[in-house]
C-alpha cells in the first residue's frame, strides 16, 4: 500500500464498467490475437498464446465474471500478468474489451465491496474506488486466479 497514499493501477473496460488491476504484476499489454484452443479447458479459458516463446493461458474476464461473451474489436486487449500461483510465478493473460490507462487511485478513497447490488462474485473484487467521477472496481488477483482455476488450466494445458 506504500506511504504515498496511492497506488498505480491499469484501468480496463468490460462493457460499460471500469475495472482496475494493480500495475505491479502487469508485464505487457497486447493487441488481441489468435488464441490456440485447449481441449477440456474451462469455458472462461480461451486458450493459449505464444509470448516470445512462452505459452501463456488467456482468460476471458467477461466469462470469468459471469458476463456474456463479446466479439473482439480494435480496442480488445490481452493484459499479460505474472501472478503467483501455488508459490510459483506464472504468466497469465486477461482478455479485456479495452485498456484505458495507467492511473493512480488514492488508497484512502477505496471502499470495501458492498455485499448487495454487485453483479459479480464479490470475492473477485478487492475494493471500489472513484476516478474522474466514475466508479472503478479493483480486482483481487489472488481470488481471481484461485488454485482451483490453476488446476483446471494446468490440466487443460
Amino acid at each position: 500500500m506504500g506511504d504515498s497514499g496511492s497506488n498505480q493501477y491499469v484501468t480496463l473496460g468490460l462493457g460499460a464498467e471500469t475495472f482496475a488491476i494493480d500495475v505491479a504484476p502487469v508485464r505487457e499489454i497486447l493487441d488481441a490475437c489468435a488464441v490456440s484452443k485447449v481441449p477440456n479447458a474451462p469455458d472462461f479459458m480461451l486458450g493459449m498464446i505464444d509470448v516470445r516463446g512462452l505459452a501463456v493461458p488467456v482468460i476471458d474476464l467477461r466469462l470469468k465474471l459471469g458476463l456474456p461473451a463479446a466479439e473482439a474489436t480494435e480496442q480488445t486487449r490481452i493484459i499479460v500478468l505474472e501472478v503467483i500461483m501455488d508459490g510459483q510465478p506464472r504468466p497469465m493473460g486477461l482478455l479485456a474489451d479495452r485498456v484505458i490507462e495507467v492511473t493512480e487511485l488514492a488508497e484512502g478513497g477505496l471502499e470495501t465491496v458492498p455485499q448487495v447490488g454487485v453483479r459479480w462474485r464479490s470475492d473477485y473484487i478487492r475494493a471500489i474506488g472513484r476516478h474522474n467521477g466514475a466508479f472503478v472496481i479493483v480486482f483481487d488477483l489472488d481470488h481471481l486466479f484461485s488454485s482451483d482455476d490453476v488446476a483446471l488450466i494446468g490440466e487443460a494445458a
